[in-house]
């Protein structure tokens, strides 16, 4: 009940603080802000700790044009401790001990990271198995140097049915923290493929810091379009 405490306080803090500048979010009590990173596809991620926590854990809240979609905690090994789909709110918790639980320091030291874990939901079970692989540790965006990953997966869940998912996706090393990229999943021979690679990155005290309004791939009157090369430092 205490996550959704937070949830519900850092939601009411925006709103509080929305009268005053609706581009900006604020996290609970107790909080305090990481990282902004602009994407690809309509969304914008806020990367956030609290004092309350444990060392190396981390939260993240992801906005579309619509609003807050998705709010998740994980750890310094990157396992998702909870994960939380808004509106309406869905609340899924790892099971522990996990078979092969994520692991961030085999990932760079190894170049590579199988897992096996599961989160229990309100009304099912969803099982993941698959892996991280490092494929480049040069990847510069807005001259952030990431790791760029490539991974394979299969979610296994009691009431939504399985599906299959590959692509990339990047970390920021400095922060232990994975951020989205490209992703392509097989449902039944249904195929769906989307682009939400980072494209700008936002620090404390710059510009568009914890704003909540997506910048890139909107609706026309919302924001402006990202070019193929956006995103990418040569």
């Amino acid at each position: 009940m205490r996550a959704l405490a937070l949830i519900t306080a850092a939601l009411a803090a925006g709103a509080v603080q929305a009268q005053d500048d609706p581009l900006v979010f604020t996290p609970p009590p107790g909080c305090v802000g990481d990282l902004t990173i602009q994407q690809r596809g309509c969304e914008v991620t806020h990367i956030y700790n609290c004092a309350a926590d444990q060392a190396g854990e981390q939260w993240n809240i992801i906005f579309d044009q619509y609003g807050p979609r998705y709010m998740g905690k994980t750890d310094r090994e990157t396992q998702w401790l909870e994960r939380y789909i808004l509106f309406p709110t869905k609340h899924y918790v790892l099971v522990q001990p996990s078979d092969d639980p994520l692991n961030l320091t085999e990932l760079m030291e190894t170049g590579t990271d199988s897992y096996d874990f599961q989160q229990r939901g309100p009304d099912e079970v969803q099982r993941f198995v698959g892996y991280d692989r490092i494929i480049s540790e040069s990847v510069v965006i807005d001259g952030e140097t990431l790791l760029q990953t490539e991974f394979s997966m299969r979610r296994e869940s009691t009431k939504e049915g399985d599906f299959t998912m590959t692509g990339t996706e990047y970390i920021v090393p400095r922060l232990r923290h994975f951020i989205s990229g490209t992703y392509r999943s097989n449902r039944d021979g249904a195929i769906e493929e989307w682009d939400v690679s980072p494209i700008d990155f936002i620090y404390p005290g710059e510009p568009g810091f914890f704003a909540t309004t997506p910048l890139y791939e909107c609706e026309p009157t919302l924001a402006r379009h990202a070019s193929p090369t956006k995103g990418t430092d040569q």
